[in-house]
This record gives structure tokens, C-alpha cells and sequence, in this order.
């Protein structure tokens, strides 16, 4: 067994670690603000889910897209 890490692969865990490292922040809104960013959160997840099925990647099979 090789114990040595390919630089490669060292690399690409470095990488995968650094893009689990997310920073966010949650505002509550009710109201007109509320209801206009469920539109806009409903559209993002239409297009993440169009995109997903034209890339191959899986979408959930029972995901309505309309």
C-alpha cells in the first residue's frame, strides 16, 4: 500500500473543504416583502431544477417544473 498522497487529490480535498465553508444571514419579513421573495425564491428553485435536468445531474423525478 502506497502511503504517500497524491498532490492531486490533497489539493482537491483542500478545495472541497474550503467550499463547505458558507457564511449567511437570515432576515425575517412578513408581508409584501415576504410574499415577494417567496415568488423570487420559488423562480430560483424552478431554474436550479431546469438547470440540473439539462445538465444530467438528478432532479428529484416527481419535481414539477412549470
Amino acid at each position: 500500500m502506497n502511503s504517500t498522497t497524491d498532490p492531486t487529490q490533497r489539493t482537491r480535498r483542500q478545495q472541497q473543504r474550503k467550499a463547505l465553508d458558507v457564511v449567511f444571514e437570515v432576515n425575517l419579513v412578513d408581508g409584501t416583502e415576504a410574499e415577494r421573495l417567496s415568488v423570487q425564491q420559488a423562480a430560483v428553485i424552478r431554474n436550479v431544477v431546469q438547470w440540473c435536468r439539462r445538465n444530467g445531474n438528478s432532479a428529484p423525478t416527481d419535481t414539477s417544473v412549470t
